[in-house]
């Protein structure tokens, strides 16, 4: 896979690889690579430096993949990456949210696919979100998510807005900030069985995520599906704010 990315002034982008990543219904984790822009853009009008997070997986019902990148310019930071860890492993540095540990690991682990190693997930009801924290990611710099993923089958009924329905066949969440309270503020992409793409909705309650729809239906089942987001212009949007310099973590 190669995704490439080209900016005025600024050097060419190239992103591709094989490392990968898979997640269950509600979370999920993520290969990434930073990849800034040439030094030469320090003396030029401000110019986003794109964050690449490119996932790939397979899951009996639903998967989230992705290809960790490639270097193709200076200062590319590599965040995860699943190639050097023993299928049927648990990636450490993935922690369970609001949940255990030990559950999180016989539900999450490293699979296999055509040379590709990914974080996969079985579904067996519960919803065991797992995350890891993004402090050195500064979303001001590096604004750009992108990430593949692939839905096999919806969640029948499936609707972001109700609580009994509230049920995603794929989801990621970004955390770019947290209140005094440690309170996440946090940004929900998802694929949705019944809401229009461009849908964003957040139910009553503390701490709840923000949903914003970009896949949704039967359309595009079982099809890699490449999403490029802007989460900065995002969580202003959603916030009113600009985010801190230093993320929390993705999940």
């Amino acid at each position: 896979d190669l995704v490439q990315h080209t900016r005025p002034g600024s050097l060419a982008l190239v992103f591709g690889g094989t490392g990968v990543l898979m997640a269950s219904w509600l979370i999920w984790g993520i290969a990434t690579t930073l990849a800034s822009l040439s030094e030469d853009s320090q003396t030029q009008p401000p110019i986003w430096k794109p964050v690449q997070y490119l996932m790939s997986s397979l899951n009996p019902a639903y998967a989230v993949a992705a290809a960790a990148a490639f270097q193709a310019a200076p200062s590319s930071v590599v965040i995860d990456n699943f190639d050097n860890l023993p299928v049927g492993g648990f990636p450490n540095a993935w922690k369970a949210w609001r949940g255990d540990d030990d559950y999180a690991r016989n539900l999450y682990g490293i699979g296999e696919e055509a040379g590709n190693r990914y974080l996969k997930a079985r579904d067996d009801g519960t919803s065991i979100i797992i995350r890891k924290k993004l402090d050195e990611w500064n979303p001001r710099e590096y604004p750009i998510l992108s990430w593949r993923w692939r839905a096999r089958a919806l969640p029948e009924g499936g609707d972001e807005r109700v609580g009994p329905k509230n049920d995603s066949a794929v989801a990621v969440y970004v955390v770019l900030d947290q209140n005094f309270f440690r309170i996440p503020k946090t940004l929900k992409y998802v694929w949705s069985t019944t809401l229009p793409v461009g849908t964003r909705h957040r139910r009553d309650g503390i701490g709840r995520p923000n949903v914003i729809v970009l896949q949704t239906g039967e359309e595009k089942l079982g099809k890699w599906v490449t999403e490029t987001i802007n989460v900065y212009d995002d969580f202003v949007r959603t916030f009113g704010k600009e985010p801190p310099k230093r993320a929390v973590g993705i999940g």
